[in-house]
């Protein structure tokens, strides 16, 4: 794989820290990065102790403040003696639980009441933003007094502790924006950032300058040197001006990919353009000028999402759903002639991978263009369906439930040949680990999975002599328990996973495991074998047939048989 060389001969080391001379940290503490040179964040209307107030109801008032970092912690300061604001030093990590219960631990004694919390950890938030996953109980103990003839908090631990709906109230998820090894697509880095933060592209570009979160690493490429700084501003005539120092080493390619950087992460998070991109004083790219707008970088929006056919396997068979309503056509050639089991369509819809075999017979894996001959490049006794990187420069496949293989095109003859893979994440879960399904995100750079029943997401990083390795596996979904058959990315980078749980079919789930959201399951029966999706529609072959739902339908929402394909099990397939 050829190496992405952007500054003079140099390579940009992916997760580069670098040097932002005009940013913090808010009370160096924070989760979350506020600019100190943008406008003092809007700490109105944020919960203060009442007169009065009953002990237990101002705790609960503690944990609502908690969410506002600002000023180090100062609204939940107010919430504690005066011994024990000055001594209390939160930690850099925030606990995020799905709710936080409080009891008494028994009645009043030398003048103090305690307060047994607990709850369960949703998950970490890491200074930048970084969300990680945690399931794991939680309980402490709160000791409370009287001061000044009100209840005031006397005796907690150094932490942060959040309830989840006082964090997605402060808090919103947003996508840094990084680009991956072969320079073709952006990379998603989801981070959380602090809402009442005036200047929220201040606080993004910030964090882009200061490179991906540890688990992307080097599977990334960062455009900025590790000396660079960056300053931003609203300028009079609206225009959202980024000024970076110290890129006089970069090339013009270069340039325009840390400019689609910049403009993508700012444009998905709503801050408005057009957008001014300065370097060392003078333009950042003499070919797109002084204003830059989506319009510039549109080959690089990571939500594009193609014109896409719906196919469906279905008895053996491919089928083509045709847009003047005749049902479904099936396709000729290769994948008539052989029994289709599985088939993974690449993003331009011009080259086919299957997994043709049944019964008892292996499995073969054939990839080819719909016309021609196809190369058979993999035969084992069992393949999971076959998943293309956006490009179609890389395929995947897993062979008998633990071995998986990685295929990428030869560049002389055009035919695949295989990579090595370092698996010795999915090893450390056990020999018996199976895995059900590999799926691999657009950009080539993460893979979901489904082993036994359970949800992972790991980083893919390239390696130097070939090949790539699979990174450390991070389970998320946890209320999904260990009941996923099947999983598929969305085009804004979320995950959809089918279930065998009847009351919860299939499911929303955000890559870095912060949201799990049910989907609608009005006529749709576990076990949901296959998902698929456009941002038009959801696809899921359930116990009895194919159905979809559509995006925008309003409620209730209601999942309806494919047409063409009434009555059969068939299985979605979009290009990806």
């Amino acid at each position: 794989m050829r190496k992405l060389k952007l500054i003079g001969t140099a390579l940009v080391a992916s997760g580069t820290l670098v040097a932002t001379g005009c940013t913090t940290l808010p009370g160096d503490s924070a989760p979350e990065v506020i600019s100190s040179y943008s406008p003092a964040p809007d700490v109105e209307d944020v919960v203060e102790p009442k007169d009065n107030q009953p002990s237990d109801l101002l705790l609960r008032d503690f944990f609502a403040a908690s969410a506002h970092p600002v000023s180090d912690y100062a609204a939940a300061r107010k919430f504690l003696t005066a011994e024990r604001a000055d001594q209390w030093h939160p930690e850099r990590k925030t606990k995020v639980l799905d709710r936080v219960f409080i009891n008494s631990d028994g009645a009043m004694r030398d003048g103090k009441v305690t307060y047994r919390v607990r709850g369960n950890v949703l998950g970490t938030l890491s200074p930048g933003g970084v969300f990680t996953p945690e399931f794991t109980g939680y309980e402490t103990t709160y000791e409370m007094v009287q001061e000044r003839g009100q209840w005031r908090i006397s005796n907690l631990r150094d932490a942060v502790v959040l309830d989840r709906a006082d964090f997605f109230s402060a808090y919103e998820a947003r996508d840094l924006y990084f680009v991956n090894p072969r320079g073709s697509m952006l990379v998603p880095d989801r981070r959380w950032v602090y809402t009442r933060q005036q200047s929220t592209g201040a606080s993004l570009v910030s964090l882009l300058n200061n490179g991906p979160n540890s688990l992307l690493g080097d599977a990334v490429n960062s455009l900025v040197p590790p000396t660079a700084t960056v300053r931003t501003q609203r300028t009079e005539d609206g225009e959202f001006e980024v000024e970076f120092t110290g890129l006089t080493g970069l090339n013009p390619e270069a340039r325009r990919l840390l400019g689609a950087q910049v403009v993508w992460t700012l444009a998905g998070a709503d801050v408005r353009g057009p957008y001014r991109l300065i370097a060392d004083g003078t333009l950042l790219s003499e070919e797109i000028g002084e204003t830059w707008r989506v319009n510039d970088v549109s080959e690089f929006d990571p939500r594009a999402s193609a014109a896409a056919t719906l196919r469906a396997v279905s008895g053996g068979q491919v089928r083509e759903l045709s847009e003047s309503n005749v049902g479904a056509v099936p396709m000729g050639g290769w994948l008539a002639s052989n029994y289709i089991e599985s088939l993974a369509v690449s993003y331009q819809e011009n080259m086919f991978a299957a997994v043709a075999g049944m019964g008892d017979r292996p499995r073969r894996l054939l990839v080819g263009k719909s016309e021609g001959a196809p190369q058979e490049v993999l035969e084992a006794k069992s393949l999971t369906r076959p998943s293309w990187s956006g490009d179609a420069h890389a395929l995947y496949t897993v062979a008998d439930g633990q071995d998986i293989k990685r295929f990428v095109n030869s560049g002389r003859t055009g035919n695949l040949v295989e990579e090595p893979v370092d698996a010795e994440s999915v090893e450390r879960l056990g020999p018996d680990a199976r895995i059900s399904m590999f799926r691999v995100s657009r950009d080539g750079v993460r893979a979901a999975l489904l082993i036994d029943g359970k949800v992972y997401v790991a980083v893919l990083h390239d390696r130097e002599r070939g090949g790539v390795r699979l990174g450390e596996l991070e389970e998320i979904g946890y209320q999904l328990g260990d009941t996923a058959v099947s999983v598929g990315w969305q085009h804004d980078g979320t995950l959809l996973v089918g279930t065998r749980a009847n009351d919860a079919p299939v499911w929303h789930l955000a890559v870095d495991g912060s949201m799990a959201r049910q989907e609608s399951a009005r006529n749709i029966a576990a076990p949901v074998v296959a998902v698929a999706s456009t941002p038009q529609a959801l696809y899921a072959t359930d116990g009895r047939a194919l159905v979809m739902l559509n995006r925008d339908d309003s409620d209730p929402k209601y999942w309806r048989e494919v047409p063409g394909l009434e009555g059969q099990r068939a299985i979605p397939v979009v290009p990806h």
